[in-house]
């Protein structure tokens, strides 16, 4: 299975110190994030994937995956395809805004722009239609001369998969509300078809006309639906999953938004693994006694010390609001930041919210009498108590990303902006520890040295907090996963990506360092 190229800084080969040795814990991701899904005129299955900004083309017999558009251009974060009459490729580019068409010359064009989180795209006799995951979505027809976009229904909550059916319907779901609809692509009144489904998130015909819907819930069931109900369920194995695709004989291609992967399950519902899942970051990382933790955006993970590989937890997306970005501990719990501007402190299923209202808060650490949150928008270090009481232990910082806690009391924290490492005072001030870096932004101590991920550079520092000495552990370390477009906020459009952090740990074993440029992790020994 050919390896995903990322995007980012250019990374040659990895090294490390001498005194290092290098091993693995998991990884590189094969999908990065697999969402929408068509069978292309080369046979191959042409998947999007939204965090990598690519689409691959999927061999399905050999599992080889090329890929075809991106990471270089022109996509931010494509989430679902189809392939028109002529062969032409139709991608919607959710972040962006944009609809893209890629003719088989592999030109490729904007044929739509203005649309609010296009996701569900369908081709129909010559006619495309694009949908918004949106909470008073629209229904869209696009017209391929250029003109205005009709719009064929409002109030989607949550538009996502869809498909003409036999009947020349279109059929598009609710992913929020658990509802599929149809109407006429020709106008007319839309009519619910089905209701209190587990987050219905995409709504296909197998080749035998059957109507199928899929769940993007906890065991990525597929239905059998007819006469306005569901006449029966496989299980795919896949959580968050997001699309699926049909062959001939009515095998089903199931894609996973969370872990990427693919399964498919055969006509007689025998399920297999395609293509493995793995770590769609990792973002934050945080040492425990029996392994790492991993804030993985949708998921939450461990890795044990051996190199098995990664273990999902639970999946705190659906239970907290928010993509997760930062985790830390404080007290046997488990603290986490997400991308809405929340911090969560507990473990699955019962998580307590402890602030609310920040700006893109990333990096967390435990103090003895609280957490530390860098507010990466606001440019604040806040500390959060155990009774709830937030102060500001810095401000007017230049995108601070991560915070350590040294054994000592020491804080540190991360400045992506300026490129340094800071010592937080007690005072209210700050020192340089270390400065000139190329976006630094994981942070880990360990006792004697503060252990960095300098994500502009592809390579980890060591840094020595008294003489402020920095010497290279590591590079050729991928950190970043980000089309060069994009900007490091992620910010395009109406909508944004998730925005790439490059987690560290430190503990008795090494430093752990989560590679968010191919999703894997890198354990340093001494």
């Amino acid at each position: 299975m050919s390896a995903r190229p990322h995007a980012g800084p250019a990374v040659g080969p990895l090294w490390t110190a001498p005194h290092l040795r290098a091993e693995r814990l998991c990884g590189p991701n094969p999908l990065w994030a697999s969402n929408g899904a068509a069978f292309g005129p080369d046979g191959r299955l042409w998947i999007a994937q939204f965090l990598g900004g690519t689409v691959g083309a999927l061999d399905v017999t050999t599992g080889a995956i090329e890929t075809v558009l991106g990471p270089d251009g022109p996509l931010t974060g494509p989430d679902d395809l189809v392939f028109g009459d002529g062969g032409e490729l139709f991608v919607v580019d959710l972040p962006a805004g944009l609809v893209w068409r890629r003719d088989p010359d592999g030109t490729t064009t904007v044929v739509a722009d203005g649309i609010v989180a296009p996701d569900g795209i369908a081709w129909h006799r010559g006619r495309l239609f694009v949908n918004e995951l949106a909470p008073d979505g629209r229904l869209l027809e696009i017209d391929l001369d250029g003109g205005p976009h009709r719009v064929l229904a409002t109030g989607l909550a949550l538009g996502n998969a869809m498909a003409v059916g036999p009947d020349g319907l279109l059929h598009y779901p609710h992913l929020y509300s658990g509802e599929v609809w149809s109407i006429d692509p020709d106008g007319g009144t839309p009519q619910r078809l089905l209701s209190g489904l587990d987050r219905p998130v995409a709504v296909r015909f197998d080749p035998a006309g059957r109507l199928r819907v899929l769940s993007n819930g906890d065991r990525g069931t597929l239905w059998t639906c007819a006469g306005g109900g569901v006449l029966s369920g496989i299980d795919t194995g896949i959580t968050g999953a997001d699309n699926v695709a049909f062959t001939a004989d009515g095998t089903a291609y199931v894609t996973g938004a969370f872990r990427g992967g693919m399964h498919a399950v055969d006509p007689g519902g025998a399920v297999r693994q395609v293509v493995p899942e793995g770590l769609n970051g990792p973002f934050g990382i945080v040492a425990t006694p029996d392994g790492v933790l991993v804030a993985d955006y949708f998921t939450l993970a461990h890795a044990g010390p051996g190199g098995g590989g990664v273990t999902v937890l639970t999946h705190p997306v659906t239970e907290v609001g928010g993509g997760v970005r930062g985790i830390g501990r404080r007290s046997g719990a488990t603290v986490l930041t997400t991308d809405t501007g929340g911090v969560w402190r507990g473990g699955a299923g019962d998580w307590t919210r402890i602030a609310d209202g920040l700006i893109a808060p990333t990096g967390v650490a435990g103090t003895d009498d609280g957490v530390l949150v860098a507010d990466t928008g606001s440019g604040r270090v806040l500390h959060i108590a155990d009774d709830g009481t937030v102060t500001e232990r810095a401000r007017g910082l230049d995108r601070p990303v991560d915070v350590a806690t040294g054994p000592g009391g020491d804080v540190h924290v991360t400045v992506t902006g300026g490129g340094q490492v800071l010592r937080l005072n007690g005072d209210g001030h700050t020192a340089v520890v270390a400065a000139g870096l190329h976006r630094p932004e994981g942070i880990a101590a360990d006792g004697e040295a503060l252990w960095c991920a300098e994500a502009g550079a592809g390579r980890l520092v060591r840094i020595d907090p008294v003489t402020r000495v920095v010497s290279t552990a590591a590079s050729g370390t991928a950190f970043d996963v980000r089309p060069p477009h994009v900007p490091v906020d992620c910010r395009s459009g109406a909508a944004r990506r998730p925005a790439p952090f490059a987690g560290v740990a430190a503990d008795a074993n090494g430093v752990v360092v989560g590679l968010s440029g191919e999703g894997g992790l890198l354990r340093l020994r001494r």
